[in-house]
C-alpha cells in the first residue's frame, strides 16, 4: 500500500519550491546538464517510486511530481471536465460492470472536482454516467465551497506559484538584487574575507562554466537563495494578510476563509508562470534578431485580463456565500483586490521599470 508519509498533502508544495529554487542555481533553462540533473533526476525517482509502490498507479504523478501540484489548481480553470451522473451511477450498479482503471487513484463516482484528474478518458462512459462535458471556464472556483479549500493548496499558490516562481524570474534581472551583492562583496574585501567570493563550487551545486563565462560564486548562491526567499516571504506575507482580512468579514473561520479566496488567484499564479517562462524564448528570439515591438502591450493587456477573472472569480465566491451583508462582501473584494494588486507589481517591475 502507498505508506502515509507519502501522502503527505505538503509535498507539491515542497517539491515544486525546491525543484524550482535549485534550478536557478544550477541554471537549469541554459545548460543540457543541468536540464539531465533536474529533469533526470526526478525521472528516476519517479521511476523508483512507481516501482516499489505504483502497481500500475501514478503514485509519483499523484502525490510527489513537483508540477502536479500545479496542474491540480489550473485544471480548476479548464473549459472541459469528466462529469459524474450519480443517479446514472447508482442506477448501473446491479450490472457490475468492469472497474475503471484510474491511475491517479480517484475515487470517480464521488469526484466533483477535476484538479487531480489526468484526462486519460479511460473512465469515459463507464455505467453510462461518465462524460467529457463542457463548462464555464473557472466555474469549479466559483462554486468551490470554503470547506473544500486545501490549505497546502493556497500555500502553493501564494508562496509557490506565485511567491517563489516570481523571485526566480525576477532575481536575474533586479537592480536590487545587484546593488546588494556588491554592498556585500566591498564589504567583504574590506576585512579580506573572500571565501564568499570564490567560484570553486562544482556545476551541480552553482552554476560553473567557465568557458561560457558564466560562474556563480558561494556569494551569488547565497544572494539568490536570499532574494527568491524574500520575495516568497513578502509577496507571499501580503497576499496572507489581504486574504486573511477578507476572510474575518465573511461569516465562518476567518483562516479557512482566506485559504478558500485564495483559490481565485489562480488566473494571476498561472499567467505569472507563463509570463516568466515564454521571457525566456523571448531572450532566445532577440538573440536571433526577432524583434517583437508589440510585447510590451501584449503582456499588459494579460495581466489585466488575469486581474479582472480573478477579481470576478472572487466576487462570485464572496457574493454566494450566504449570511454575509452586501458591505461586507464589497469590503472582502476590495481586499482580494488589493492582494491581485501586490501579485501585479513585480511583473510590472520586471517588465516595465527595470
Amino acid at each position: 500500500p502507498v505508506p502515509r508519509w507519502l501522502k503527505w498533502g505538503g509535498w507539491p508544495f515542497a517539491a515544486f519550491v525546491i525543484t524550482t529554487v535549485y534550478g536557478q542555481l544550477v541554471s537549469v533553462y541554459e545548460y543540457p546538464k543541468a536540464v539531465l540533473l533536474v529533469l533526470g533526476g526526478s525521472t528516476v525517482v519517479a521511476v523508483a517510486i512507481g516501482f516499489i509502490y505504483g502497481k500500475g498507479k501514478r503514485v509519483w504523478c499523484r502525490h510527489l511530481c513537483p508540477v502536479s501540484g500545479v496542474f491540480s489548481l489550473l485544471a480548476r480553470l479548464a473549459p472541459v471536465h469528466f462529469r459524474i451522473d450519480r443517479e446514472r451511477w447508482d442506477a448501473a450498479a446491479l450490472a457490475h460492470p468492469t472497474p475503471i482503471d484510474c491511475a491517479p487513484l480517484l475515487d470517480m463516482r464521488r469526484m466533483k472536482s477535476g484538479s487531480q484528474c489526468h484526462m486519460c478518458g479511460r473512465c469515459s462512459g463507464h455505467r453510462e454516467a461518465v462524460a467529457l462535458s463542457p463548462r464555464l471556464p473557472g466555474s469549479e472556483v466559483a462554486n468551490l465551497k470554503p470547506a473544500e479549500a486545501s490549505a497546502w493548496e493556497a500555500r502553493l499558490l501564494v508562496f509557490g506559484i506565485i511567491g517563489t516562481a516570481v523571485g526566480a524570474f525576477q532575481w536575474s534581472s533586479s537592480p536590487w538584487f545587484v546593488a546588494v551583492k556588491t554592498r556585500v562583496a566591498e564589504w567583504l574585501i574590506e576585512r579580506d574575507a573572500f571565501a564568499l567570493l570564490q567560484d570553486n563550487a562544482p556545476w551541480w551545486l552553482l552554476t560553473h562554466y567557465p568557458e561560457a563565462n558564466d560562474v556563480f560564486t558561494w556569494l551569488d548562491g547565497i544572494g539568490v537563495l536570499a532574494y527568491i526567499g524574500a520575495t516568497a516571504l513578502i509577496l507571499g506575507g501580503w497576499i496572507t494578510l489581504w486574504l486573511r482580512l477578507a476572510g474575518a468579514l465573511l461569516p465562518g473561520d476567518t483562516k479557512q476563509n482566506g485559504h478558500w479566496l485564495a483559490y481565485a488567484l489562480i488566473p494571476m499564479g498561472g499567467l505569472g508562470v507563463f509570463l516568466g517562462l515564454s521571457s525566456l524564448t523571448v531572450t532566445l528570439l532577440k538573440a536571433e534578431g526577432i524583434i517583437m515591438p508589440w510585447l510590451p502591450e501584449a503582456r499588459g493587456v494579460l495581466l489585466a485580463l488575469a486581474a479582472l477573472w480573478s477579481l470576478w472569480l472572487g466576487g462570485r465566491m464572496s457574493f454566494a456565500l450566504p449570511g454575509a451583508s452586501g458591505a461586507a462582501k464589497l469590503t472582502a473584494l476590495a481586499c482580494l483586490a488589493a492582494a491581485i494588486g501586490g501579485v501585479m507589481l513585480p511583473w510590472v517591475f520586471l517588465f516595465y521599470l527595470w
